[in-house]
């Protein structure tokens, strides 16, 4: 029996080795969406778009999106007029979504982070939108044209808890900033998640990216803290889901459950070879290449871990030992060429 273990755990390596190895890779692309809804007065109002122009100059300056991928709906279109795309109105949103369906590959990664005030519960929870709020069963609708990319979908308004439920799936992580519809305070979630990409405060394992995972983890300690240092009880619990079994996690990893998705969704612009924004060598083809090579090398270590269990502690070792020396040589020929890990 022991050997069968060990000779099937070999097979499924050797298969998923296969599935992504090779140059010919597709290329991903990040994409973010950021949506500011119906924010009810003048304060909030400069919050929100505050908390929205720091991500997406995070995410432009700092992380190398292209303008072409980033998007701005708000409430108030000429609090920017060079900033925000159009209104963050229901038929925007449909149009937007619709849009991605169209120009984005199979394999990009698409970001949709909502900024704003939440209310309802289950498949009818809300984020409030100037004119007819969309529910979260409809988002749930609407991002069915986006069925190959890699979603996350982050509501960081209150009562947003039950999103997670309504739009897990295969593909998608998505975080929310309260743990359900009860939980219906302003939260202070978005602040925090935010700061994660704008600030060198998030990058636990130091690869000098972030992921969304990392973003997470760090806005969750940080809205905690927020609360006990103000001595107030914790009035929003935020949550991850990635498996697509409906049911969120405070801590992913440490629940088993979630967040093996969400550690290897990152919105910079590494893998764009179009990119305008990214340093002069990555817009060499062998350098692209690189970049895929080692994306696939340290999902096969993941896909490796994941499948510990099955495999013989000598034969695991070995795997293991054998992927981490190639990964450190391709960093290091990344390096050579000018390129970030």
């Amino acid at each position: 029996m022991k050997h069968a273990t060990v000779l099937v755990a070999t097979v499924l390596i050797f298969l998923f080795a296969g599935s992504v190895g090779g140059v010919d890779a597709q290329t991903s692309y990040s994409h973010l969406v950021v949506i500011v809804g119906a924010a009810g007065d003048d304060v909030y109002q400069e919050v929100f778009h505050n908390w929205a122009i720091e991500l997406i100059d995070a995410a432009t300056n700092k992380l190398s999106l292209s303008p072409d991928q980033v998007t701005y709906l708000g409430e108030r279109p000429d609090l920017s007029p060079q900033r925000i795309a159009a209104r963050s109105s229901r038929e925007n949103i449909e149009k937007t979504i619709a849009r991605l369906g169209k120009e984005t590959g199979p394999d990009d990664q698409i970001f949709f982070v909502l900024i704003g005030h939440g209310t309802g519960a289950g498949e009818q929870s809300r984020f409030n939108i100037p004119g007819r709020d969309i529910t979260a069963l409809e988002y749930d609708g609407m991002l069915s044209v986006l069925a190959t990319q890699e979603i996350g979908f982050v509501n960081t308004a209150s009562a947003s808890g039950d999103f997670a439920r309504v739009l897990s799936g295969l593909n998608r992580v998505i975080v929310t900033a309260t743990r359900d519809g009860r939980q219906n305070n302003q939260t202070i979630f978005p602040r925090f998640f935010v700061q994660a990409f704008s600030q060198d405060v998030a990058d636990l394992d130091k690869d000098e990216r972030v992921s969304l995972l990392e973003a997470y983890n760090y806005a969750s300690r940080e809205v905690k803290r927020f609360y006990e240092d103000d001595g107030r009880m914790l009035t929003e619990t935020s949550q991850l889901e990635d498996n697509g079994d409906g049911e969120g996690s405070y801590e992913p990893l440490a629940s088993k459950t979630d967040g093996k998705l969400a550690q290897r969704m990152f919105l910079d612009g590494f893998m764009n070879p179009l990119n305008t924004a990214t340093p002069p060598q990555a817009h060499d083809s062998s350098l692209r290449v690189l970049y895929v090579e080692q994306r696939e090398l340290r999902e096969r270590i993941e896909q490796l871990r994941l499948i510990k269990d099955t495999m013989s502690p000598e034969l695991y070792a070995k795997e293991l030992e054998t992927l981490l020396i190639a990964l450190a040589l391709k960093d290091r020929e990344i390096r050579a060429r000018g390129g970030g890990q």
